[in-house]
C-alpha cells in the first residue's frame, strides 16, 4: 500500500490533557508527520543523540481508501479502508520548547522512525471503531490503556472536520490521538501497542 500525508490528532483524549497541561479543545487540534518517519513491525525506533526525552503514544490510525473533499460525517467511515496501530513517537523536550514559543512541533514529531504502524487490516475487521480497547506496554509493563469511545472527538466527526480544510486522499494515515499514559522511551525498551481485532506492533528502540 502506498501511503501520503500523515494527519495526526493531538489532545482527543480528556485523561491526556492533565498530563500534559493541556486545555480542552474546542476544535481537533491538527498536525502533520512526514512519511519518511514511517517503519513496521519490528523494525526499530531510532532516537538520534541530542533529541533529550522521547515519549511513546499509543493510538488507532485510519488509511484511507479513497479520496474526498467536504466528508459529512454521515459517510465519513466509508472513505475509510483500513486501520492499524500506531505509536506517534515524540521528542518530548522539543516538543515542549517549541511550544512555549509558539513554534511548530515538526522535528519534534517527525524524526524518522518516529511514525511505527502496523500492518493494516481492513475495518470491516471491527465491529465498532469507536469501541476499541487501546494498550500500550514497555519491556512488557502496561503503560497506556484506553478505549476509542473515550476520544473527545469521534472519529466520524474528526474525517470531516479535517477534510473541510484539506483533501483527504487516497492512501492518507490518520492518528487519531492518545490516552493517558505517555511515558519515556530509552535505549534498549521494547514498545507493544495492542488494539483488540486491528493487531499489535513491537518495536525496540536503538
Amino acid at each position: 500500500m502506498r501511503y501520503g500525508k500523515i494527519i495526526c490528532i493531538g489532545w482527543n483524549y480528556r485523561s491526556h490533557l492533565s498530563e500534559t497541561n493541556a486545555e480542552l479543545p474546542k476544535e481537533p487540534i491538527v498536525f502533520l508527520k512526514p512519511t519518511s518517519c514511517l517503519i513496521g513491525n519490528n523494525d526499530n525506533i531510532v532516537i538520534i543523540d541530542g533529541a533529550g526525552a522521547v515519549h511513546h503514544e499509543g493510538e488507532l490510525a485510519l488509511i484511507f481508501g479513497r479520496t474526498g473533499k467536504n466528508i459529512p460525517r454521515k459517510e465519513a467511515l466509508s472513505y475509510v479502508s483500513h486501520i492499524a496501530c500506531f505509536n506517534d513517537v515524540t521528542a518530548r523536550d522539543m516538543q515542549t520548547k517549541a511550544r512555549a514559543v509558539g513554534n511548530p512541533w515538526c522535528i519534534a514529531k517527525g524524526m524518522d522512525t518516529f511514525g511505527p504502524m502496523s500492518s493494516p487490516v481492513p475495518i470491516s475487521s471491527v465491529k465498532n471503531v469507536q469501541d476499541l480497547d487501546i494498550e500500550l506496554s514497555v519491556n512488557g509493563t502496561i503503560r497506556q490503556k484506553g478505549n476509542t469511545s473515550m476520544m473527545i472527538f469521534p472519529v466520524d466527526e474528526l474525517i470531516a472536520y479535517v477534510s473541510r480544510f484539506m483533501t483527504i486522499e487516497e492512501g492518507d494515515i490518520m492518528a487519531t490521538g492518545t490516552p493517558e499514559g505517555i511515558g519515556p522511551l530509552v535505549k534498549g525498551d521494547t514498545v507493544v501497542v495492542k488494539i483488540n481485532g486491528v493487531g499489535e506492533l513491537t518495536n525496540s528502540v536503538i
